[in-house]
């Protein structure tokens, strides 16, 4: 920044920027006022304008900014974005179903379990074993129980 940009600033302008200079940090009121001066210059030559943007999609500006660099090019930029997202939502709805389908399975199967160890402590039962045949089928129906409310747990934690 040259003098004749400095001069186009007025002299409220550059006090104020002045006195905000030195209230972030005052040790510089102790320099020689031509010092001072030449601080305040090269501070007002550094001072920046930056721009941030947080979110999923650009800005109205960034937008315009790609339709004036490529044609339709917040179009093409807005039609990329949607087809990302159905993709997305159709690959969480393949990860839903398949553990669904997984549970389905476990507890065919965790069915199918049990019914056996049932069946097998009611022969041992009519076979006169029915201590064996208690134990058996009371540990059995324990551990389901103690499956399905872990399970559950588990699923509400996820």
């Amino acid at each position: 920044m040259s003098d004749g940009d400095l001069e186009k600033i007025n002299k409220q302008e550059l006090k104020e920027i002045e006195q905000a200079i030195i209230n972030a940090n005052p040790s510089i009121q102790k320099l020689p006022s031509k010092q001072r001066q030449e601080l305040i210059k090269a501070t007002i030559s550094v001072i920046s304008i930056s721009k941030s943007h947080s979110g999923p999609l650009p800005d109205v500006e960034t937008l315009e900014g790609y339709n004036q660099i490529i044609p339709n090019g917040a179009e093409r930029l807005m039609k990329q974005v949607e087809e990302q997202g159905k993709h997305r939502r159709k690959i969480e709805n393949r990860v839903v179903n398949w553990n669904n389908a997984q549970s389905l399975i476990g507890q065919v199967f965790g069915l199918i379990i049990a019914g056996g160890f049932l069946y097998a402590c009611f022969q041992l039962a009519i076979q006169g074993h029915d201590t064996v045949a208690g134990v058996l089928g009371g540990t059995t129906i324990v551990s389901l129980v103690s499956i399905f409310v872990y399970g559950k747990k588990k699923q509400k934690e996820e």
